[in-house]
């Protein structure tokens, strides 16, 4: 038998934002099973932490989609990092806990807001490298829309988890996508895992909409995915000219799933060149439950 907790990530509401498992001791899980697990329960993603192998940092964690293992994922980041503060044995005093979760991708610090002795919000620190993209036919394929749909300089960039990031024209393109699953399985191979679609909102330029799909991942639409999200930021700073800036947009990501999440991402440019992106969103607790293997 093996506990673990259900949160909603990148939300300050229940039944909406990224849903998320995490067995809060995954050594007791056999290896073996954890992929198995992940896909009898569906979710987006599930984590098993374990202990850490720098004894200086707080865990080590494993990330599973219903495919495949994940070397980084940001909603998984963001939900375990809260709720392993919100049992820690100790509560935690109010004001800003560092954390650092060993993942694929290497150490990843994550910042904890805690109010009121509950903790509040989760900020990861990501690196990034943009890369090249297919031709925009291509791109409006995978989508299911016209090639006019598609803005200049879609790019794949990755924090650990490669994404094709694709600007819209607008919301109502967004909201038209239709992926084309065969389509995206040849289109990305060996380039990106998933896209990233996003558009800017009308009144408020810093905020943006975006859905994410990747199929080879077992996810057909993600209601929030912090890696592609920091990914972007991290793109979207490669664009901005200034020597010296500090960037940050809100990312409003599965509201046609019905499931609206918030992501805060903010990137620093230090002479000419992105010094950093970090990735901020919320949580809230949902539940536990016991998981049986036979």
């Amino acid at each position: 038998m093996h506990r673990y907790w259900l949160a909603d990530v990148f939300t300050d509401r229940p039944f909406s934002g990224n849903p998320l498992a995490v067995f809060a001791d995954g050594a007791a899980v056999d290896p073996g099973q954890m992929q198995a697990i992940a896909g009898e329960l569906n979710l987006s993603e599930t984590v098993f932490v374990l202990p850490p192998d720098d004894p200086a940092h707080t865990a080590r964690v494993r990330i599973f989609t219903p495919a495949s293992e994940l070397p980084f994922a940001g909603h998984p980041t963001v939900g375990t990092a809260l709720l392993l503060a919100r049992f820690a044995p100790q509560p935690m005093a109010d004001g800003e806990h560092l954390l650092v979760l060993e993942e694929g991708v290497g150490p990843v610090p994550v910042r904890v807001t805690v109010q009121g002795g509950q903790p509040v919000r989760a900020e990861f620190a990501a690196a990034q490298a943009p890369s090249f993209a297919p031709a925009p036919q291509r791109i409006a394929a995978m989508l299911g829309l016209g090639e006019d749909d598609i803005l200049p300089r879609s790019s794949v960039a990755s924090c650990g988890v490669p994404f094709l990031c694709v600007p819209l024209r607008n919301r109502a393109a967004l909201a038209r996508i239709v992926p084309n699953n065969a389509e995206m399985q040849t289109g990305l191979a060996g380039l990106a895992h998933g896209i990233y679609a996003y558009t800017e909102d009308l009144d408020r330029p810093t905020l943006l909409h975006a859905r994410m799909f990747a199929t080879g991942l077992g996810i057909v639409e993600d209601p929030a995915t912090g890696s592609a999200a920091a990914a972007l930021g991290g793109l979207l700073g490669t664009h901005d000219s200034r020597s010296e800036a500090d960037l940050s947009w809100e990312i409003s990501q599965g509201e046609d799933l019905g499931r609206p999440s918030r992501i805060v991402v903010t990137t620093e440019i230090r002479q000419r060149r992105v010094a950093a992106v970090r990735v901020a969103g919320q949580a809230v607790f949902m539940g536990e439950g016991q998981l049986f293997t036979y």
